[in-house]
């Protein structure tokens, strides 16, 4: 017989944390209506109080995360192998040019209720007209809300291994992204040879470096563009950290190599469809360290606290 296991912690603010073999979710709302997200991703649950009656649906999948891996057979037409290559190295380096929709929440707290009989439609309506006036009113714990419930931070899996965000003060959001190791990038690249067949060029580390660079640097622009459509806040501090091996212990821990303060503002101006990703992060207040030969050197993370708004 298995055993399962299952921890339930209510925290102040209607908030829920659940522990089980799954993983851990967490969860906010109010009598007859929740939001959660999980591992399996966000879900929504409704209910009529007394009755027993519920519904529940999800409020988006998350997709597939997609693969780096070689294939384990070149395709039948080499030219479809090294379009194939240049495919996988433009999606690691384009991460940012996804637009988000923007949420506009002056219109979310202005829409009128739905009829007092539909129980499930009430619900999200109150709760996200609360969240809303909360957004409009830069209330930290609404604003907050809709980062751990509305943020696709989770799905985004591209990114790297794990994202957490959030807000500790009214004027900018902190998101921590674990990156994709190096390896996400391809050691050898596909080309054709003169006649026409299939052939193989090892890549020079000075140019795996520059693509794991642009990589990180586009995950970070991910991030913050997603921010800003979430919220209207002026500043999005996103770190990215890469795992190391610690010589004094041997053991894997985390290590800062990038540290970015976007502000809204100078983001906007930005042609995300056509800028290089590293030359974009320079142009705003940073800390990375960046070796053409030998990749990032762990950074100083900025410290909200001593950036001057």
């Amino acid at each position: 017989m298995g055993f399962r296991f299952s921890k339930r912690l209510n925290l102040p603010g209607g908030f829920r944390l659940n522990l089980g073999a799954g993983g851990l979710g967490v969860s906010w709302g109010v009598r007859g209506f929740r939001v959660g997200v999980g591992p399996n991703g966000a879900r929504y649950t409704a209910s009529v109080p007394g009755t027993g009656a519920s519904w529940s649906g999800a409020l988006g999948a998350p997709p597939a995360k997609p693969s780096t891996a070689a294939p384990r057979s070149a395709p039948a037409d080499p030219s479809a192998a090294v379009a194939a290559h240049e495919a996988l190295v433009q999606q690691l380096v384009s991460l940012h040019r996804t637009a988000p929709a923007a949420w506009d929440w002056r219109a979310i707290a202005a829409a009128p209720p739905p009829p007092a009989t539909d129980a499930a439609a009430m619900g999200r309506w109150q709760w996200f007209h609360d969240v809303a006036a909360g957004v409009l009113a830069g209330n930290v714990a609404a604003c907050d809300a809709v980062l751990q419930h509305l943020g696709p931070f989770q799905q985004l899996r591209e990114l790297g291994g794990s994202i957490r965000v959030s807000m500790q003060q009214d004027w900018c959001v902190e998101a921590w992204l674990l990156a994709n190791r190096a390896e996400v990038v391809p050691t050898e690249q596909p080309v054709l040879t003169p006649t026409g067949k299939l052939g193989r060029r090892k890549l020079t580390a000075a140019r795996r470096w520059e693509i794991y660079q642009d990589h990180v640097c586009s995950a970070a622009l991910r991030v913050a563009r997603e921010t800003f459509a979430l919220l209207p806040l002026p500043v999005v501090f996103v770190h990215v950290a890469d795992v190391r091996i610690d010589p004094a212990t041997g053991h894997e821990g985390y290590v800062p190599v990038l540290s970015v303060a976007f502000d809204r503002e100078s983001f906007e101006r930005i042609n995300l469809d056509n800028v290089d990703p590293s030359a974009a992060v320079e142009a705003f207040d940073h800390a990375m360290t960046f070796k053409k030969t030998a990749g990032f050197a762990e950074v100083v993370p900025l410290d909200p606290a001593q950036v001057s708004r």
